[in-house]
């Protein structure tokens, strides 16, 4: 008898570790996602990517919205109102970290939301038409030096990552040009098609354009060189010291019970491992990148920091 009850204990257990708790009833209905920004843009493309085979994995959709502005902000801004109950998340990414401090936003990013999962990093490209004369990005920098205020160059928002990247390079520099703020990167990549600025700094849907001799990539000022464009050298590989660092994830509201925390992750990292989600964020050129809650939550505390002092260093920091 004692055997059969050691074994017994030895057949549960194995259960246990085979599936995942059962987190009660959670979710009983659809969940909305708010995504900061407009839709066709890489994040809203890669929040409905993952979002969907997550929905599957829960056993109710994930609906997908989009609240565009401030960088994320306005989404987030939005989300820190709801209740705490797991059926409304939203979209991080890197440029809120920059943002906030540049003006007043009504949430503090490191303790007012609920980290779920870190899924992606963003490509972060220089882009400019086929047309243009440009082949180079150092022949970019050139023009821009010796002509002054000629270059417009267009952004997903003002306080976005590729903004602080621009205006550190151009402190450095010694550079003059005009940021032109879209509340996306659809907009700008439509601006630049359709010849409103010279030059697009965003993460837009642009491997296309360029295998269709519509763009041309000058360079990407992440840590690594493009991977479908390996040939485009980096900022850094140029002789630049401009250093960001663009991340791609999903919060809650502030005091998410921890049940549905774990579910959500679990929902989530199960769906990173589709091979439609791997598709879409390569054809996004969008690095995929895991980051569990806790070490989300680090994140938001490492990047605060880092970007207060470099946007203090450019001047774009929120006077008191």
């Amino acid at each position: 008898m004692k055997k059969e009850w050691i074994m017994m204990g030895g057949v549960l257990a194995s259960m246990l570790l085979a599936f995942p708790p059962a987190w009660g009833q959670y979710p009983a209905k659809p969940i909305t996602c708010v995504v900061g920004f407009e839709a066709g843009g890489p994040t809203d493309i890669s929040a409905r990517a993952i979002c969907e085979p997550a929905g599957k994995i829960l056993g109710q959709p994930i609906v997908v919205t989009n609240k565009g502005g401030g960088t994320g902000s306005v989404a987030l801004a939005s989300l820190k109102k709801e209740k705490p109950d797991g059926y409304t998340i939203c979209t991080v990414a890197g440029g809120v970290f920059i943002s906030q401090h540049m003006r007043e936003l009504p949430f503090d990013l490191t303790k007012d939301f609920t980290p779920i999962i870190q899924y992606g990093d963003y490509s972060l490209p220089v882009l400019v038409t086929a047309e243009s004369p440009w082949k180079t990005f150092k022949e970019l920098v050139e023009f821009a030096k010796a002509n002054p205020g000629k270059i417009r160059y267009g952004t997903s928002g003002a306080g976005s990552i590729y903004h602080l990247a621009m205006e550190t390079l151009a402190l450095q520099e010694g550079i003059k040009w005009t940021h032109i703020p879209f509340k996306g990167c659809h907009p700008a990549n439509m601006a630049l098609l359709g010849g409103h600025i010279e030059v697009e700094v965003c993460p837009a849907d642009f491997r296309p354009f360029i295998s269709a001799g519509k763009l041309r990539l000058l360079s990407t000022f992440g840590q690594a060189r493009s991977p479908s464009f390996p040939e485009v050298p980096t900022w850094s590989e140029l002789g630049y010291k401009v250093s960001v660092i663009h991340m791609a994830g999903l919060v809650g509201p502030k005091g998410l019970p921890q049940s549905i925390v774990d579910k959500l992750h679990w929902a989530f990292k199960q769906a990173m491992e589709e091979p439609e989600f791997k598709r879409i964020l390569k054809d996004l050129e969008m690095p995929i990148v895991y980051r569990n809650p806790d070490d989300l939550g680090k994140a938001f505390l490492d990047l605060t920091g880092y970007y207060k002092n470099l946007v203090k260093q450019i001047g774009l920091d929120k006077k008191e």
